[in-house]
């Protein structure tokens, strides 16, 4: 069987919730990886999601852990066979979704994720995930992607955006995540959009346009696409506090670890990902020292 070659995006994301939570991680996934508990099952809205726990690794004197999880994919929805037949797809255990690998790093309060599956998903996942360790279910747990470029943070101080341009495939929008902002939703279920077809938007933010955004709209879209790989540009004009304009741009703003592997799989198994994983988190430390 020949090799494929699949390129792989680990992205780095910090954690916000209370102090007990990251304490309280560590000795949960030590229980629960001892016991029976160790993998699992569980429902959450259409979705089923399997958990499994793995191992620890230390480096430069920091313990990451590792999770993996399986999201199930609901458009699968027949299965065919070359005589013809069709037939719905059903287990007797398990399911049929996308794989997400994660290091869990509490005393950095950071959270390393990659998937072979939507990316625009990994983030909501990994908040998933982490909200199974969370004692306290009414103290939320938020991911934000780590910035390495200050254009992030000049966004937020803008008091004014005058326009939101990005390109985007339309057959990336075929699978997006719960929490996207409702601007690709709407793309996403757009009629009239073909799929593979390029998406260029040109978007004009201004109080005389129609249905303008606001600025909390904004920094959410560029959160999102900024994470998305089938974005390929994402730019956004606005004035400074003197009234200068700004032009910033998102293709690269965000700390990353970029690789490929050659493996005789469809899948990335489970070896393979932590040795991608334990890459990404050496080039993280050497970064964040």
């Amino acid at each position: 069987m020949n090799r494929l070659k699949k390129n792989i995006t680990v992205r780095f994301f910090s954690i916000e919730a209370q102090d007990s939570f990251f304490s309280n991680f560590v000795t949960n996934f030590v229980a629960n990886k001892e016991s029976s508990l160790s993998s699992r099952i569980f429902n959450l809205r259409t979705k089923k999601h399997l958990i499994k726990l793995s191992e620890e690794h230390s480096a430069s004197k920091t313990t990451a852990y590792t999770v993996t999880v399986v999201r199930e994919r609901n458009t699968w929805q027949t299965k065919a066979t070359r005589d013809g037949k069709i037939s719905g797809v059903s287990l007797n255990q398990g399911i049929i979704g996308d794989p997400y690998f994660f290091f869990v790093i509490p005393s950095k309060r950071v959270l390393l994720g990659f998937t072979s599956g939507p990316s625009g998903s990994l983030k909501s996942v990994g908040k998933t995930m982490l909200e199974q360790f969370n004692n306290d279910r009414l103290e939320q747990i938020k991911l934000n992607l780590i910035p390495k470029e200050k254009e992030f943070y000049t966004l937020k101080e803008l008091p004014e955006y005058s326009s939101l341009h990005f390109k985007i495939n339309s057959s990336s929008l075929a699978d997006i995540s719960g929490d996207a902002p409702q601007l690709i939703k709407d793309l996403s279920s757009a009629p009239y959009i073909e799929n593979n077809m390029q998406l260029s938007l040109d978007l004009e933010l201004n109080s005389s346009s129609e249905n303008p955004l606001s600025k909390d709209n904004v920094i959410e879209i560029v959160d999102y696409l900024s994470d998305h790989e089938g974005c390929t540009i994402l730019k956004v004009k606005g004035v400074d506090n003197e009234g200068a304009p700004i032009h910033l741009d998102f293709g690269n703003a965000f700390l990353n670890y970029k690789t490929e592997i050659n493996t005789r799989n469809k899948f990335i198994d489970e070896d393979t990902s932590i040795d991608v994983l334990r890459n990404a988190l050496h080039e993280y430390l050497e970064i964040a020292n």
